[in-house]
């Protein structure tokens, strides 16, 4: 008897450790690219930036234990002195069954198709100091963790975003201005905290660029790094 359940024992230690997500040996990295001329907020990634900046996939499942997701994501990131500036291409194998209901800023998307933004300007790894910036596919505006000196009905008018379906799944770009991010007063580049993740309706997958584990505090997020905000 005694012998039964310490094997039961064994195998529930075993079976809760094979449902831990481990986070990333090595996060993954953008190294910072800065620009002069700002890519037109459109929904239509045929600016010249877009061109040339690298692009960046490999998103994983973290519904299904961070195997590749089967639609895929590409990502790119740069950055000026005014604003960073995102290009997302959401590839959906069965685009008819995109799906956004919600069509007003300030409200979180939820039981749809929606992309995140993740940001930890002093990549502190503390929740608290990341700052969520979410759209669907009609382009709407969500910020979490928003500065506290702009009222929420101003928000929206603070950042741009435009979104597009198009034949093999939908765009996004973004242009969130420095002025929505507390980040530190530097003269040397520095490492930013960034992920990227997705909301997949139709699959149920919630996808991830830089894998991490289910907790908030002291996750590891990926490194945007050699980056220089503007003076405040």
């Amino acid at each position: 008897m005694r012998k039964t359940l310490f094997l039961c024992f064994n195998l529930i230690i075993i079976v809760f450790i094979g449902c831990i997500v481990l986070p990333e040996k090595h996060p993954k990295e953008i190294k910072g690219q800065k620009i002069t001329t700002a890519p037109v907020i459109d929904g239509k990634l045929d600016d010249a930036i877009w061109k040339k900046a690298p692009r960046y996939t490999g998103f994983v499942d973290r519904n299904m234990n961070n195997e590749p997701a089967d639609d895929q994501s590409v990502i790119q990131l740069v950055y000026s002195d005014k604003a960073i500036y995102l290009a997302w291409y959401c590839y959906d194998a069965q685009p008819d069954q995109i799906v956004a209901n919600v069509t007003e800023h300030q409200m979180r998307p939820f039981a749809e198709d929606w992309i995140s933004f993740t940001i930890d300007p002093s990549h502190t790894h503390q929740f608290m100091d990341r700052v969520f910036f979410q759209s669907n596919p009609n382009g709407i505006k969500f910020i979490s963790h928003p500065p506290l000196h702009i009222p929420l009905n101003e928000l929206p008018n603070q950042w741009n975003v435009e979104a597009t379906i198009v034949d093999d799944g939908w765009i996004v770009e973004m242009e969130i201005p420095w002025e929505l991010l507390n980040y530190p007063q530097t003269d040397e580049p520095i490492d930013i905290g960034i992920n990227f993740d997705r909301g997949h309706l139709r699959t149920g997958a919630n996808t991830w660029w830089s894998k991490v584990r289910f907790i908030e505090d002291g996750r590891d997020d990926g490194h945007w790094v050699n980056v220089l905000p503007p003076q405040k």
